[in-house]
């Protein structure tokens, strides 16, 4: 079994998450493999996985350097003013502008575009806004529920361009950067299960992963739906460095670099849920929402 390596400075606990098979195929070697989830009887392409025990380390007691710039992630205490979040109209209103404000406010962005929320819960998820500002709800054929596969939302080849054309954007002139950060954010009084495992973006090489090109993900409604999006599957790898942020809560928000200009790989972060084995018998089912955010610095006009 492959194990992977920890930050000392902090506990830890081991949890088993799912990740691409150690002997499949990788970026270095292998096109883009496509996976349509659109289809009847569709499957993961090359097996269902390989259910890998790694420590993950408590994010709040590390010492190490974690941050947007560094590890590829944070967490953040930000106030929200959204008082219904399966009022999709008061989502977008709201929350859409709270999280492209930060955003910018993270990264110094001239424009920041965002487009889309998911609400996850135990087997199902709401997406919202996307093509049409509509709110539907599907279930795990779909990728709703809990996301225990390890992935990376999205690669090096990602473009954006026709994402943006679904909303009668086009791209910023002259950025200079372009970064994507993905806002998630539990809606229930405190994660006591299947919380959120980020791993340092310094510790991931190409050889651990494979690009996959996802169609038919979420409702019809989602903008990468049609278009497809170009994700990252994980191999398991000893060098890798596992975190998680205990107990969070719904002032509290883990920001996830899931794209970057400047290099996707070893600067965007694979994440997972997990199953904590000592969660309490009677813990509430973790509700969460994310959010992502297309963002240009240094554009003009």
């Amino acid at each position: 079994m492959t194990t992977s390596t920890l930050d000392a400075s902090a506990p830890s606990l081991r949890a088993t998450m799912e990740f691409w098979p150690a002997d499949g195929p990788s970026m270095l070697s292998h096109p883009p493999i496509r996976m349509d989830l659109r289809k009847p009887g569709r499957t993961r392409p090359h097996g269902v996985g390989e259910a890998v025990s790694v420590p993950i380390a408590d994010a709040r007691a590390a010492v190490a350097d974690l941050g947007l710039d560094t590890s590829g992630f944070a967490c953040h205490r930000v106030p929200t003013a959204v008082t219904d979040w399966f009022d999709t109209e008061q989502v977008m209103a709201v929350y859409y502008e709270e999280c492209r404000s930060f955003a910018r406010e993270l990264l110094g962005a001239s424009h920041a575009f965002t487009f889309d929320h998911l609400i996850r819960e135990p087997g199902s998820q709401t997406s919202g806004g996307g093509t049409d500002g509509s709110t539907r709800v599907t279930g795990v054929e779909a990728g709703g529920g809990y996301i225990a596969a390890v992935h990376m939302d999205y690669t090096t080849e990602t473009t954006w361009a026709r994402y943006l054309a679904l909303h009668g954007v086009t791209e910023p002139a002259d950025a200079t950067r372009v970064v994507v950060l993905n806002f998630w954010r539990p809606l229930c009084e405190v994660v006591e299960d299947h919380p959120l495992a980020v791993c340092d973006a310094r510790s991931v090489a190409a050889e651990d992963l494979q690009e996959v090109l996802v169609y038919g993900y979420g409702a019809e409604n989602y903008s990468w739906h049609e278009i497809g999006i170009p994700t990252y599957s994980v191999k398991a790898s000893e060098r890798q460095r596992w975190y998680y942020y205990p107990r969070m809560t719904a002032d509290e928000t883990l920001v996830i670099k899931s794209y970057d200009s400047r290099g996707v790989v070893g600067g965007a972060c694979p994440h997972a849920s997990f199953a904590l084995a000592d969660a309490p018998a009677d813990a509430a089912p973790r509700r969460s929402i994310e959010l992502r955010v297309l963002c240009y610095v240094g554009a003009k006009g």
